[in-house]
């Protein structure tokens, strides 16, 4: 018992630190610090970075995600020791979170080599959703045991909602890659705010800025239905706020143009990203092996 708690702690530690390297990335890219190890793995042809502010965040970013590469094969490790008999489900979510965290920083290197070509940056932030949402569902399938939430209805909207939010998010990598949050620096709309703009790469903005429309009352109808289940209040109370936030900051980010509004933006919309992924894997059911095969034993009986 002690080692799934052990588990459980990893787990979600490894989580806030793959959390904590996505949002760095955000302040390497606008501060404008992408290019400051232009090499890698080395910095400027050295194993620590010179003395000037740019390669020094990028080198940040980079030693944080150093760190949760280790914490993710320790997740892993302990999750093949702990939950393969157990619970495998953990076991093989553990294991395509090591793989795909194992494809992000291939091709980090590729985005860094190639002097960060804008669809490939697309692609690095679309993965590095992929990785945080692997490594919250490990860390949420290895909770105590629980039936999971008896409403198929909800459970299938949940589902849809963390689909249109990923797609939602890839509409906004489409702005930053297109660097059409450099041009449209109006709210809600790019003409003035009042009126629809599709100039150049106007598209990119209009396009994003639909998808968050729709996406977004979807999510806030998802999040409060979850609001009558005991077991999923938090979690859509803490979304409901996130998505709250996020609109202020993409507001103020089109608005203002600052680079400090551009960086939260990120970093907030990738907390809309877990609380919306995590609302709906805690509907989801979790039963120990042992459990599930006496529970089926039963039933054979009673048949």
């Amino acid at each position: 018992m002690a080692s799934v708690v052990l588990f459980r702690r990893l787990a979600f530690t490894t989580a806030l630190f793959v959390y904590l390297q996505i949002a760095l990335g955000s302040v390497v890219r606008v501060s404008g610090s992408g290019l400051g190890c232009p090499d890698w793995p080395l910095c400027q042809g050295r194993p620590y970075p010179p003395a000037n502010v740019h390669s020094i965040i990028e080198y940040s970013h980079r030693t944080v995600g150093f760190v949760t590469g280790l914490l993710v094969l320790a997740t892993v490790v302990i999750a093949w020791v702990v939950f393969r008999n157990r619970r495998p489900v953990v076991t093989w979510l553990a294991t395509a979170f090591v793989l795909a965290y194992g494809s992000e920083g291939v091709l980090g290197g590729v985005v860094v080599v190639h002097q960060l070509p804008p669809w490939i940056v697309l692609v690095h932030l679309g993965l590095a959703m992929i990785i945080i949402g692997l490594a919250l569902a490990t860390a949420v399938m290895s909770l105590p045991e629980t039936p999971g939430l008896h409403d198929p209805v909800f459970r299938r909207w949940a589902a849809v909602a963390v689909g249109a939010t990923y797609v939602m998010l890839l509409t906004g990598s489409t702005v930053v890659a297109s660097s059409a949050d450099q041009r449209c620096n109006s709210w809600p709309l790019c003409g003035s705010g009042l009126t629809p703009s599709f100039a150049g790469v106007d598209a990119f903005t209009m396009l994003h800025r639909g998808t968050v429309l729709v996406v977004g009352i979807l999510i806030v109808v998802v999040l409060i239905s979850a609001l009558r289940q005991p077991a999923l209040r938090r979690v859509a109370i803490a979304g409901l706020v996130v998505f709250a936030l996020q609109v202020a900051v993409g507001a103020a980010a089109a608005i203002t143009d600052a680079a400090f509004f551009s960086g939260v933006h990120i970093a907030v919309a990738t907390l809309v990203w877990v609380g919306v992924l995590g609302t709906a894997l805690l509907t989801l059911s979790r039963v120990d092996r042992s459990e599930a095969l006496s529970l089926l034993a039963v039933e054979k009986r009673t048949a």
